[in-house]
């Protein structure tokens, strides 16, 4: 059975530039695509904070959506106050471009070595990588100042 989360994007990231610009963004080292994952990066840190703790599986019942940051990781948010950070072992080219991947799982769990593959928006694939394992976080005590 194929899974895809639904992956978050902000209303900023919308609009789709064409196929050349992409690439030619990815390649500078503070382009556009750059500049997407280090806001998004920024959003989860104000919410997050790390536990410390690490797991090589995470269930599947309990993910909301995955927030792609970079081309190596992925923040999957979690049903009540948890999160999950995942570092791939190596670098997903055209993760943080194409923001969406599938995988196939029949065990219920998501988990560390797992192959995702990376889907255009027609649902092409563009290649496949393995999760690392999942670090942990957890939303930080509401106070005024982030309500």
């Amino acid at each position: 059975m194929t899974f895809a989360l639904p992956t978050a994007v902000a209303q900023e990231d919308t609009q789709k530039e064409s196929s050349e610009e992409q690439h030619a963004e990815e390649a500078k080292p503070k382009g556009r695509l750059a500049l997407r994952g280090e806001k998004r990066r920024k959003r989860i840190m104000e919410k997050y904070e790390t536990t410390g703790k690490t797991r090589s599986c995470v269930p599947m019942r309990s993910l909301r959506q995955s927030i792609i940051l970079d081309d190596s990781t992925i923040f999957f948010e979690s049903v009540g106050r948890k999160g999950y950070m995942n570092k791939l072992p190596r670098e997903c080219r055209g993760l943080l471009r194409e923001e969406r991947f599938a995988y196939s799982n029949s065990f219920g769990s998501l988990c560390r070595a797992e192959i995702i593959t990376i889907l255009d928006s027609f649902g092409r694939s563009w290649g496949s990588c393995s999760l690392g394992d999942f670090e942990e976080y957890q939303k930080k005590p509401k106070t005024e100042s982030n309500e």
